[in-house]
């Protein structure tokens, strides 16, 4: 797992805080936007159209944001998000290419780039996994409901899959999949009104964080 900051380094020439975080770069206009909304994560799982569909079924006028691939497919997307800054630009074009008409879609991620409209620089600390990053930005912006889609928080291919590559996304045995959980359980238990406001709709996040 790579902890680009971590939790220890506090509020150090942070240009803003909220919600238990704190940070730099362009954002602090982006703060309490999403105040009483929902949001919808969705996230590459072979699941997450299935789940899209039963969570906005018992939405009403959901934000949806997307993570890494997912966001070149989805109907509707209001905020993109990856820690996978430099694909973001490729997913960006792709999405482009299709876009419907009046379409507005802001792209963030973790650093400056001329493709995103957001980085959330020195974000403390940055979540570990690309649909946790996404949770965390849906929550810094004011959201009062996260849910995640297609993002089970354990092994399972992705929707562009046949078969499964093998990661655990944190629930495996290895160094990084121990790291990430542990990073996500420290956060929840530290910021316990964080953790109240996420559901998901699959996996081992419906079973830790409860569903809808």
């Amino acid at each position: 797992m790579t902890v680009r900051n971590a939790e220890s380094m506090g509020t150090h020439n942070a240009t803003w805080e909220v919600r238990g975080y704190a940070g730099q770069g362009n954002v602090a206009q982006l703060i309490d936007t999403l105040h009483s909304r929902t949001v919808i994560v969705c996230g590459n799982a072979v699941s997450v159209f299935h789940d899209l569909e039963r969570a906005m079924k018992q939405t009403k006028d959901p934000v949806i944001f997307a993570v890494n691939d997912i966001g070149m497919y989805l109907p509707k997307l209001d905020h993109w998000v990856s820690l996978h800054a430099d694909y973001l630009g490729a997913w960006k074009t792709v999405r482009w290419n299709h876009a419907t008409r009046g379409e507005t879609t802001r792209y963030h991620t973790y650093e400056a780039k001329p493709f995103s409209d957001f980085h959330w620089q020195n974000l403390t600390p940055v979540m570990a996994l690309s649909g946790y990053f996404a949770m965390q930005i849906a929550w810094i912006m004011g959201a009062e409901r996260i849910i995640l889609a297609g993002c089970p928080g354990m092994q399972m291919r992705r929707f562009f899959e046949a078969e499964s590559t093998g990661n655990h996304y944190g629930n495996g045995n290895n160094g990084s999949d121990k790291g990430i959980l542990e990073q996500l359980t420290r956060e929840m238990a530290r910021v316990p009104a964080f953790k109240k406001a996420v559901r998901s709709m699959s996996g081992w996040t419906n079973r830790y964080f409860g569903g809808i």
